[in-house]
């Protein structure tokens, strides 16, 4: 799977001596926040050389002081005084892959796949803005403000995948993908730190949100039209930003594409193995000593030894059960969209090579919490059949996995915030599309993650059909439109709105470019039997 990089393009100043023709937009675009001067780029469509018009990147601005201080929140950036030219994409953060070969099978599918994995480093706190070339403090887009996926253990918004240029130039918003920290470095769970200030990923992305408040205006987006969207875990930090909301809150609305996350282990015990191994647990300040360790050996001790670090529950962090801030009316009253993948599991059965052993779902699932007695395994598999899953292995684990951490959470999620006391509207899809290009493993069908090129417009040119390419503009045209009117919703009834019939089938069926509406029953069958387990589990919500 090919995905190329934007191609940057240097244009001259037209001459202000001919007063009958606008000025070109300026090859590399200027704008000064409160930190100081910002160069940017002019930058064509990515992946549309069709496309003549361009774009304005600033790749790598940074929104909070980097490198951080390790395990602690975000402080504001220090003002530089000579431009700043952000025109490359900044590192990731330090990111934490599985162990061995499922380790690598994880980086062919979520680290740039088809290019180089970008660098890492702990100097990482930056972000990326796309904004269309007339947009200005006085033509203000609408924004959306986009946090990615990885379990809380990978990710970057550098990658290929999140290029706004089209969804600028062809969409009319500005886009802004905001770098956090993630795994030990996002979620240390030292004790040292008070509460409210461990889950330094969360604060992160809260601090960009605030930047964006702050200084979106001077690159022409709109403060007072902001759309959070995210995906897997992007779509988790969405959720968590919903149930313990920023006052005054800095978004309008919210899209969560596959929201999950799915944390195993005792943050605070890897904690303590991390001190010990480098000789920190018995020093006055353990905090203060792990803080003068390389970072890149605590990333290789994590990694190598499977050590998890997930959120403590806080101000920034409701885990898997949002539902007391829905009942409580805390959870943000705003238009929601939000959707999973038909096919979610067959990627996760791809990288642990799974398929072979039904009994391997208990393996999975019990760690989590999630007990899959042999009698509600078996009342599963009878649904899954008659819902015309097909009988073998491989087929039965990945719609297990789809449904277990996928469907079923979006399901009961979505349909206690539209029955709570907010009443807010929300609008649920299913995405059903698979392309040659995109199915780099058998029978991936619309696996976890492979709606992202689609919903930005930076799928492979190479092997691209038609009905991709309509598929992709119609889905921007979806996204965008819910950021520039929410209310209005993105073209399907809303929940509770049309008797069950509201579910909108992306990329399926009848309308392989567009949407198809169905019963939500069609996706949501499984979960008369999954949703109980995972209610009792306390990951329904």
């Amino acid at each position: 799977m090919q995905f190329h990089f934007f191609a940057l393009l240097a244009l001259p100043f037209l001459s202000s001596a001919i007063p009958q023709r606008a000025p070109r937009p300026a090859a590399n675009p200027t704008v000064t926040i409160a930190s100081g001067v910002v160069v940017g780029t002019a930058t064509k469509v990515s992946n549309q050389p069709t496309v003549t018009g361009l774009a304005n990147a600033y790749l790598g601005v940074p929104f909070a002081k980097s490198p951080p201080l390790r395990f602690a929140p975000p402080e504001a950036p220090k003002a530089w005084s000579k431009p700043l030219h952000a025109q490359k994409n900044p590192p990731a953060c330090l990111q934490q892959f599985l162990p061995g070969n499922d380790g690598e099978r994880e980086k062919t599918f979520f680290n740039n796949p088809g290019l180089p994995p970008p660098p890492e480093s702990e100097d990482c706190l930056y972000l990326n803005v796309f904004a269309p070339q007339d947009a200005s403090p006085n033509n203000l887009k609408p924004v959306l403000f986009w946090t990615f996926g990885g379990n809380l253990q990978i990710g970057t918004a550098s990658l290929a995948y999140y290029n706004g240029s089209s969804y600028a130039v062809n969409h009319d918003v500005v886009v802004v993908a905001v770098n956090y920290r993630t795994n030990m470095f996002g979620f240390s769970n030292s004790p040292e730190i008070p509460k409210n200030q461990q889950n330094s990923g969360f604060l992160d992305i809260r601090f960009g949100l605030q930047w964006v408040q702050d200084n979106i205006k001077k690159f022409g987006g709109d403060p007072t039209k902001v759309t959070i969207f995210g995906e897997s875990a992007g779509g988790n930090c969405a959720k968590q930003l919903l149930a313990q909301p920023p006052s005054p809150l800095p978004f309008r609305a919210a899209i969560m594409e596959s929201e999950a996350t799915a944390a195993t282990g005792n943050g605070l015990v890897s904690y303590n193995v991390v001190a010990a191994k480098f000789g920190c647990a018995l020093s006055l300040s353990p905090l203060n000593c792990l803080r003068k360790v390389d970072g890149k050996a605590i990333q290789t001790f994590i990694t190598d030894n499977a050590l998890n670090f997930f959120p403590v529950n806080d101000n920034t962090n409701v885990g898997y059960n949002s539902l007391p801030s829905i009942l409580s009316g805390q959870f943000a009253n705003v238009p929601i969209l939000m959707g999973t993948n038909k096919n979610e599991g067959t990627v996760f059965a791809e990288i642990f090579g799974l398929g072979s052993d039904l009994d391997i779902i208990s393996d999975i699932l019990q760690p989590l919490g999630i007990p899959l007695l042999d009698s509600v395994k078996d009342k599963l598999i009878s649904t899954y059949l008659a819902g015309g899953v097909a009988n073998t292995s491989s087929a039965l684990v990945s719609q297990i996995i789809t449904d277990a951490f996928f469907t079923c959470p979006a399901s009961s999620l979505s349909t206690a915030i539209s029955t709570g006391p907010n009443n807010s509207p929300i609008w649920r899809y299913r995405y059903d599309a698979s392309f040659p290009n995109t199915a780099t493993f058998p029978n991936s069908g619309a696996y976890h993650s492979s709606e992202i090129p689609s919903v930005w417009g930076t799928y492979s040119l190479n092997g691209a059909t038609k009905t991709q390419q309509e598929l992709s503009k119609y889905l921007q045209g979806v996204w965008s439109g819910f950021a520039k009117n929410p209310g209005a919703g993105p073209g399907w009834p809303k929940l509770g709105s049309n008797g069950g019939k509201e579910l909108g089938v992306l990329g399926g069926g009848n309308r392989p470019t567009g949407e198809e509406t169905r019963s939500l029953s069609e996706a949501d069958y499984p979960c008369v039997v999954l949703g109980p387990v995972l209610i009792a589990a306390g990951m329904a919500y």
